[in-house]
């Protein structure tokens, strides 16, 4: 009787059934990197959404100062009688100062002190033929109804006029 037995023989040697090691090895390490990848990919959204932030921050905050210098530009826009200390506002005009709707652009100039004599610089000089007045101009730029944030400024000014 003849024994036909047919003999299996493995293509790789010592290791007959691999049983998809590797690709549940490559699979991992594709899911590490895919992992890795959507953190980066949250980071640079982050940091995008920081830098509008900052940008935002830094055009608001200049806006604020032009109205600033758009309150001392004019002497109209400065009191020089009335109550001490009470905010006289003041009307902005200009591109500048347009606001979208739900935004607001404001600014105030309030007189700090009666009149009284500038600062000197030791003796008496020709500053004493002056008088000084003393402001503090407030402006706040709120623009929460954009999403952009909002600013404020105050700046201390002192003008020199005509003796009082």
């Amino acid at each position: 009787m003849t024994n036909n037995r047919t003999r299996v023989v493995s293509r790789t040697p010592g290791k007959p059934h691999q049983k998809g090691v590797v690709l549940i090895v490559v699979l991992m390490m594709l899911i590490g990197i895919t992992l890795i990848s959507i953190a980066t990919v949250n980071t640079s959204v982050m940091e995008l959404r920081m830098a509008r932030n900052a940008e935002f921050g830094v055009n608001n905050f200049q806006t604020a100062l032009s109205a600033v210098d758009f309150v001392m530009s004019d002497p109209a826009n400065l009191p020089t009688i009335g109550p001490l200390m009470q905010p006289t506002p003041v009307t902005l005009t200009g591109s500048v100062f347009t606001a979208a709707a739900g935004d607001t652009v404001t600014a105030s100039a309030i007189r700090v002190g009666e009149c009284g004599l500038p600062p000197r610089m030791g003796a008496a000089n020709s500053l004493m033929a002056f008088s000084a007045f003393d402001y503090e101009i407030t402006a706040n730029l709120d623009k929460n109804g954009s999403g952009m944030g909002q600013t404020g400024v105050v700046q201390g000014f002192l003008q020199v006029g005509p003796k009082c």
